[in-house]
């Protein structure tokens, strides 16, 4: 050989053997090898631009191996597939994914709670896709990276991602084609770019197929999604941070539309208020509270010695120290109760409270302040005089809070049912304080008033054994609400709750109301009651009415023949639904995702609808199961591309894989911030429509000015009056 021919040689075998190094090694694991086979393969294997193919994934678990479902009919199941679209390149991924049609066996799950789906059998799953018009033509290859599977054995789980699996092959044929599905292609060109863009691009490539697919683009979309078309995958705090805060700087609002809707915020406010002062006024019949007000006015009445400026003073004295004291516990409870509300620990603890107040009503023990502290405080009373009246109403409402703390506690969670996941740091609302001040007031002016128009106490009923029957029907409610926040926290702790269920908390409640309707008509006697032969009238009707709700609520027990869970028709029945957080199985016609729904809106050409809720908002799904489905308001959002941005936390349902519970609050969070820099408010639900323009920005043109929803035919009205500006 020649001097000059071995560089010569040695250059050669390079330049053959760079391509073959910088192919991409697709090789399975030798231990999933040894347990399953993998197949991928593309049908047809030859396609032209723009046609639809089919990528099969067959997995052929071997003797003693198995293999599981991507998407297992118990949520719960961590054992699982991971299957979504992969990237965009040759080929195209549209669509949705969903497990194929087989038998599942079930086997124990690991720790022995619940049973796990797998399947010992060959298992195929099939993607949609669309050849790329940008392809080159030739032989092609695509790696799936939007697959992770898994093959188990006796002794171990063996992961195989999507570089490690065969790669799709197949070849690309240059030319138009006249099998292009115009649907198909626009989904596909939507997925890569603007579709506008994408389409002029592409115009060479696709020309047959160009009319259609621009009319599929500009029609709204009749086809119904696939099983997961809406679901999603997680995406780290920043990039959603970045994203949503893109959003929020490219939004402009239509004419007459303001940052707070039209304008209902006062409305609410006062309703607010008028609610916090009834249950304020509620609160006063309670065994702890009520003996005490004749007591308490009649020492005022003694230290005045006949002087009305002194009962004055005292009067005020007492009352304010009261409104001092409770309005900033109330204020409290009503500033962090939304936050408070979304904490599994919280409501475990608040449960927890409440069942030992319900026992303590029940008669088993009797909850007091410490003697020494008692003591100090009977000491600084009985100086009497100014600091003498401070102390008392502070010994008062200190000692009053065992009964007053079930109403204050409960209104305070109803109403953060209606706000956000909140902030720790945010700046106080007019709200809070304003509904802190209305229940403390309310409290405190029976007091006041008795003082000054002391005969007004003849018209006061006289202490009894009814304040014992006020105690155990208290007893029953808290029992109830401990139930309440027993399903709160495990629906933050786990997707799908296993023990506090709908239907067992349900149970539970119409339970009690039978036991208190009995207890209310003398069936059985707690240990502190009196034996009484006879009773009331309105001890008859609270019995019948408690009774009378048990079987009101027992048919949401049942279900149909569709197997869905009855409805008994009623405020009352929607009120205690909503107020109980059914357990609701995703919509796919929602998305969870903004980003998708705009661009969903431009290719349809309907206006986005916007749903800002949260799974412990109960007036979110008052309005989500008694309102949406009524026809008048559900043929209405059939017209809109529809979103729901959660701001508590996001549903497991709403990902391809539930991201565990610190994400799914990380991202409502990041949701709550969009809302409240957007509309300056975190109040829920809160509903807008908006419309992509063409210069990227999204225009608001309608705010609805409700939370909860009171009169469907207004609302309808208002879907159908944005869709007319949306064509403007």
């Amino acid at each position: 050989m020649p001097r000059y021919a071995l560089p010569f040689v040695i250059i050669v075998l390079f330049a053959v053997a760079a391509p073959v190094g910088a192919q991409p090694e697709h090789k399975l694991p030798k231990e999933f090898a040894q347990r399953a086979d993998v197949t991928v393969a593309v049908v047809p294997a030859t396609a032209k631009w723009g046609e639809t193919v089919a990528v099969k994934v067959t997995v052929t678990p071997k003797p003693g191996a198995w293999t599981y479902p991507a998407f297992p009919t118990d949520s719960t199941q961590s054992a699982r597939n991971m299957l979504e679209l992969s990237s965009p390149g040759d080929l195209i991924f549209i669509g949705g994914v969903a497990d194929p049609q087989t038998k599942w066996k079930m086997k124990d799950r690991q720790g022995g709670v619940g049973l796990d789906q797998y399947t010992d059998q060959s298992i195929t799953w099939e993607f949609k896709a669309v050849v790329s018009p940008t392809a080159k033509a030739g032989a092609k290859s695509v790696v799936l990276d939007g697959v992770d599977l898994q093959v188990c054995d006796e002794r171990n789980c063996i992961p195989a991602g999507g570089k490690k699996l065969p790669p799709a092959v197949f070849q690309v044929e240059a030319g138009a084609s006249d099998r292009v599905i115009p649907q198909d292609l626009a989904s596909a060109l939507l997925r890569i770019q603007t579709p506008t863009d994408i389409v002029r691009a592409a115009a060479a490539t696709v020309t047959a197929a160009l009319p259609e697919v621009l009319n599929v683009a500009a029609q709204p979309s009749t086809g119904a999604p696939s099983k997961t078309g809406n679901r999603k995958t997680a995406k780290s705090a920043d990039a959603y941070t970045e994203e949503m805060n893109g959003y929020a700087a490219n939004i402009v609002r239509a004419e007459g539309v303001s940052d707070a809707g039209t304008g209902a915020t006062n409305t609410g406010l006062w309703a607010f208020v008028a609610t916090a002062a009834l249950w304020g006024l509620i609160s006063l019949v309670t065994p702890c509270v009520f003996p005490m007000i004749p007591i308490t006015v009649s020492i005022f009445l003694k230290q005045a010695h006949g002087s009305f400026g002194e009962r004055l003073k005292l009067a005020g004295v007492y009352s304010l120290t009261i409104i001092s004291v409770l309005g900033v516990s109330a204020f409290a409870l009503l500033k962090f109760m939304a936050w408070l509300s979304t904490q599994p620990a919280t409501n475990g603890l608040l449960a927890l409270l409440f069942v030992v107040l319900a026992l303590s009503l029940f008669g088993m023990y009797e909850i007091s302040l410490p003697n020494v502290i008692q003591k100090r405080l009977q000491a600084k009373q009985s100086k009497g005089g100014v600091v003498g009246t401070i102390f008392g109403a502070l010994a008062f409402t200190v000692i009053s809070f065992t009964c007053v703390a079930p109403f204050l506690g409960g209104f305070a969670g109803i109403s953060a049912g209606n706000d956000s996941g909140g902030s720790l740091i945010s700046l106080p609302t007019t709200k809070e304080i304003a509904g802190g001040l209305a229940f403390a007031t309310a409290f405190a002016a029976p007091f006041f008033i008795l003082a000054l128009v002391p005969g007004l106490m003849k018209a006061l009923p006289r202490s009894g054994g009814w304040l014992d029957s006020v105690k155990v029907v208290m007893g029953f409610l808290e029992l109830a609400a401990a139930l309440k926040f027993l399903r709160n926290a495990e629906l933050g702790l786990s997707p799908t709750p296993s023990y506090f269920t709908y239907d067992m908390v349900l149970g539970g409640w119409i339970a009690i109301s039978v036991a208190c309707g009995l207890y209310l008509l003398n069936i059985y006697r707690l240990p502190h009651d009196e034996e009484k032969p006879n009773i009331g009238v309105p001890r008859l009707l609270f019995a019948l009415m408690f009774l009378g709700l048990a079987l009101y609520l027992s048919p949401g027990l049942f279900k149909g023949h569709d197997g869905k869970p009855q409805r008994p028709s009623g405020t009352v029945y929607a009120w205690v639904e909503s107020f109980l957080l059914p357990e609701a199985s995703k919509d796919e016609a929602w998305s969870t995702d903004l980003k998708a729904t705009v661009a969903a809106s431009r290719v349809s050409g309907r206006p986005i609808f916007m749903d800002f809720t949260g799974v412990m908002c109960t007036n979110c799904k008052y309005n989500e199961h008694s309102v949406f489905p009524l026809p008048t308001v559900r043929d209405e959002l059939e017209n809109f591309e529809k979103v729901q941005l959660y701001t508590d936390y996001l549903p497991a349902a709403a990902y391809t894989a539930d991201p565990g519970l610190r994400a799914r609050k990380a991202e409502a969070q990041i949701n709550g911030d969009f809302q409240n820099a957007v509309f300056k408010g975190i109040q829920l639900p809160l509903y807008a429509v908006l419309i992509p323009q063409a210069d990227g920005k999204l225009k608001i043109v309608g705010v609805y000015d409700e939370g909860k929803i009171n009169d469907p035919a207004k609302f309808a009205a208002f879907l159908k009056d944005t869709q007319e500006k949306a064509k403007k």
